[in-house]
């Protein structure tokens, strides 16, 4: 089996609401969609988010989305570590457009054996409950915002911080008082704190029952400083970069529980082996997401119900589209399940791919022609 055609579309999805975090608002959604389609009919669909936190443009996943095509054409999408080792031959970065090539090969695979990709990959559960988050802002607003999705069933939620230690207690513990103690709690403050401002908060939300504490300061050497003393557990994101930065940063004790998000680490190829190192480490895993489509996030899905190690989801993003051109995944109060069908379990509107750029894979004429 061969790809033989290629497509690859740049979008900007705009959300319903600009959403707000320590570094800054966000109020669209930065998408490449990829449509790889083999000589045989099956159609394979991927999704990245190149932005500035990934180090990526529209013109940087424009480059490599055409180099990537060009060298695959022809290739087989069932072989998913040669073809990663290809991507990394052709550049270091571009995680996002590696992830979204990465997860349409993925979706092949598992429409090429009748399968939905968790039950091919080793099937650890059934469904997976996601936090919903709670946007930085002022503090009333933030408990109004946690008591209407408790009221829409969801019992996870994650609450954004800021710099303000006493600002982040008090509404951490407004927000617990306002929906019960039955609801977990996780906070991020996107490295906006100090160690000594994230140990003082952490030790002022002690009681609280929080799950974790993700990202309160910056750096490796300061986060493996807070976790070293801190009472609640500590969950590195923007601590973890790659793959072959990761065992170092978990051997420096940076984390208790490890974020990993699929459009900053390559695709499903790269965080299954990302998943089992921090497994050798003793430490569990949260697949998170940045402004994603459900194509991205059900592959983040099927990850997380095939592998043991990863017991947290924070993948709520695609609720906050105005409009999602992908399909298929199920929400019930809060918990995140597939569809069933075979592979990914996605259907991505055509419009999409309208004005997108192709590559097909031509063969070379026959011996004597």
């Amino acid at each position: 089996m061969k790809i033989q055609t290629i497509e690859y579309v740049y979008r900007k999805l705009p959300l319903e609401h600009a959403f707000a975090t320590a570094v800054g608002g966000v109020s669209n959604a930065t998408c490449l969609f990829v449509r790889l389609t083999t000589e045989c009919g099956l159609v394979g669909y991927g999704c990245g988010c190149p932005t500035s936190l990934t180090g990526e443009s529209a013109e940087t996943a424009a480059f490599f989305s055409e180099r990537f095509a060009r060298e695959i054409a022809g290739k087989s999408p069932l072989r998913t570590e040669m073809l990663t080792s290809l991507y990394g031959g052709i550049t270091y970065g571009n995680p996002a457009v590696k992830a979204a090539f990465d997860c349409a090969c993925w979706d092949i695979v598992g429409k090429h054996a009748g399968l939905p990709l968790y039950e091919l990959m080793g099937f650890d559960k059934p469904k997976i409950t996601t936090s919903i988050t709670v946007g930085l802002g002022p503090e009333e607003r933030m408990v109004g915002e946690a008591a209407f999705w408790v009221k829409k069933k969801f019992q996870s939620l994650k609450i954004k911080l800021g710099a303000d230690p006493a600002a982040n207690a008090s509404v951490v513990s407004a927000i617990r008082d306002k929906v019960g103690k039955d609801v977990a709690l996780r906070v991020d403050a996107n490295g906006a704190m100090t160690v000594s401002d994230a140990l003082a908060f952490a030790h002022e939300v002690a009681n609280l029952d929080l799950e974790f504490i993700e990202q309160p300061v910056t750096g490796a050497a300061e986060m493996a400083a807070v976790a070293k003393e801190s009472p609640v557990r500590i969950a590195a994101d923007e601590t973890i970069t790659d793959l072959s930065s990761f065992a170092p940063v978990l051997a420096a004790g940076a984390m208790h529980v490890a974020t990993l998000k699929l459009t900053k680490v390559g695709g499903i190829t790269t965080g299954r082996k990302m998943a089992d190192v921090a497994q050798a480490y003793a430490v569990p895993c949260m697949v998170g997401c940045m402004s994603e489509t459900q194509v991205s996030i059900a592959a983040s899905v099927h990850l997380a119900l095939a592998h043991a190690n990863i017991v947290y989801a924070d993948l709520d993003t695609f609720m906050f589209l105005h409009s999602d051109p992908s399909s298929g995944l199920k929400m019930k109060k809060g918990t995140l399940q597939p569809s069933g069908e075979p592979g990914l379990g996605i259907s991505v509107s055509d419009t999409v791919f309208a004005h997108a750029k192709s590559v097909s894979f031509k063969r070379p004429p026959s011996p004597g022609r």
